[in-house]
């Protein structure tokens, strides 16, 4: 389809954009549940969403960093007895636990949909889904730049403008030198991915983490990826699915959450 110098300057706009156009949206997870100024607080998240990002890494398991950096940041505020804001904590967990249904579910309805409604001409169907892959990377990057990298340049208080610069520049930095062993767990370690799979699963990620995007909550571009993928998967009934990986994932997603709270919530007490 592309080369990887075009994939990786795809990427990089869409993160750039994303997280200049609509990241400062995901600044009220810090202003709600952290509405004070606390440096000890601040970088007792970052070092917990670090430690939680490289240990990914190294186990070569997609760990959602959205979800590590608002449980640090629910971690420091209990730490600190700031938080005092349930519902819109209820409604973080209420999407946390509904979206990967939804989006295993209308992973399955696409499919279905794709192989009743789609052209029967074999090559005009490869060229739209080419072309249609392109604009979904596009947007499953520019989502992933304003929810997650806008949480992340919103955890310093008052600091965004300078937060933002940072994060775009460290972004741009990840794309060419990490992220290629979680990204081999989520596609060819669920199954081998064809077109029609990798383009619903990442049109499935990035609509939903638009939505998200709109009301503020912080939501993983992984896991609305990866619940897209097993449920496209299921659609083919692929027998293959490598039910090993497909649980690591999904534990990810409890894991990641409950670790950044806890590093967080440690590192706040010690410091």
């Amino acid at each position: 389809m592309v080369n990887r110098r075009t994939g990786i300057l795809l990427a990089i706009t869409g993160y750039i954009l994303g997280l200049a156009l609509e990241g400062p949206k995901l600044f009220r997870v810090r202003e709600i549940f952290l509405p004070i100024d606390t440096p000890t607080g601040t970088l007792s998240i970052l070092i917990a969403s670090l430690i939680i990002f490289f240990g990914g890494e190294l186990s070569k398991i997609p760990l959602s960093l959205s979800k590590a950096l608002t449980g640090a940041i629910l971690g420091v505020s209990i730490a600190l007895g700031t938080f005092n804001s349930s519902g819109y904590l209820a409604l973080i967990l209420a999407f946390w636990f509904l979206v990967p249904l939804a989006a295993t579910a209308l992973g399955i309805l696409l499919v279905g949909v794709d192989d009743r409604l789609s052209p029967r001409n074999l090559w005009l169907k490869l060229s739209l889904l080419k072309t249609g892959l392109l604009l979904v990377s596009f947007l499953s990057a520019y989502v992933l730049g304003s929810n997650t990298l806008g949480l992340i340049a919103g955890v310093v208080y008052n600091q965004t403008i300078y937060a933002t610069v940072a994060v775009g520049l460290g972004a741009v930095l990840g794309t060419f030198v990490l992220g290629r062993g979680a990204l081999r767990r989520l596609t060819e370690g669920i199954f081998s991915l064809r077109y029609p799979n990798a383009f619903f699963s990442q049109l499935i990620g990035s609509a939903t983490v638009e939505l998200a995007n709109q009301l503020g909550v912080p939501l993983s571009i992984t896991e609305t990826v990866s619940s897209g993928i097993i449920g496209s998967g299921l659609a083919r009934r692929m027998r293959m699915m490598n039910a090993r990986n497909v649980f690591l994932i999904i534990s990810s997603w409890i894991i990641s959450p409950i670790a950044g709270f806890l590093l967080a919530y440690g590192l706040t007490k010690l410091l």
